[in-house]
């Protein structure tokens, strides 16, 4: 069959037939598997820097706005120091009158101070392990990111050693890249650890929003809810969608077999 090779479009020649002998056949066929390869690793590698490139510069900012809310929260943890400088004023005018008074035989005892007795409330708690576990999701997927823009620049680095030990190297990656299922863990499983985070960040300001309005909690806790919902109902759409194409296919199959 003849062949003609348009290195300005490879996308349009015939499959070659292989050659009896590699090499019989004035390296037509290197041409085209070079071509063939290039092509495939460009386009992986061109799609998962553009997913990964988006997906930190989304976790970067999502980062940002927990560490403020975290900044926030995590000061209800503690005591205030002005409780107890309030409380020690009181009781010191509370001497001062009583001294002034004549009552030095009855001077009022001190009480505790506020920072003795303190304990945070269970919702400021919640609020503070959720904000921190989301954070986490966003670091985490974040350094993943990281790795996997590190990845992508090794997989497409060729040594030296000539056409045929690079074809072996080329190779060996993509098969390596296979086997591990990196493709659909840098394009699926990355952006999944961002949406968990993203959602128990959504349930924490909730609960924040009700210690201090509650009315305000509601009406975001019912916007989050009904987003949550319809990405929920699209996921399911979809996976009920891939499964009728799949046993539609199925059938065909078998009526042509």
């Amino acid at each position: 069959m003849n062949t003609v090779f348009d290195a300005k479009n490879p996308a349009l020649f015939d499959v070659p037939v292989p050659p009896q002998e590699f090499g019989q056949d004035g390296g037509k066929f290197y041409h085209y598997y070079d071509t063939l390869a290039d092509e495939i690793d460009d386009n992986m590698v061109a799609g998962l820097k553009e997913q990964l490139d988006g997906l930190l510069i989304f976790a970067g900012l999502f980062a940002g706005v927990n560490s403020a809310f975290l900044a926030l929260t995590l000061p209800l943890m503690s005591p205030d120091p002005a409780d107890d400088t309030n409380a020690l004023l009181r009781d010191n005018n509370a001497i001062l009158l009583n001294i002034m008074l004549g009552r030095n035989d009855s001077l009022p005892s001190t009480n505790a101070l506020p920072s003795e007795t303190f304990s945070p409330t269970g919702k400021i708690v919640t609020v503070n392990v959720l904000f921190a576990v989301s954070l986490t999701f966003a670091l985490v997927s974040s350094f993943l990111a990281v790795l996997g823009r590190q990845w992508l620049v090794y997989y497409r680095k060729r040594t030296g050693g000539g056409p045929e030990r690079q074809r072996w190297e080329q190779l060996k990656r993509f098969l390596g890249a296979e086997r591990w299922k990196l493709e659909g863990v840098l394009d699926d499983v990355l952006p999944s650890l961002l949406q968990i985070g993203l959602i128990i960040f959504c349930i924490s300001l909730t609960i924040y929003l009700n210690t201090l309005l509650p009315m305000l909690s509601n009406v975001v806790g019912a916007l989050m809810c009904a987003g949550l919902a319809i990405l929920i109902w699209h996921s399911a759409i979809a996976l009920f969608m891939d499964q009728v194409m799949w046993f539609g296919r199925g059938m065909l199959m078998w009526r042509i077999a």
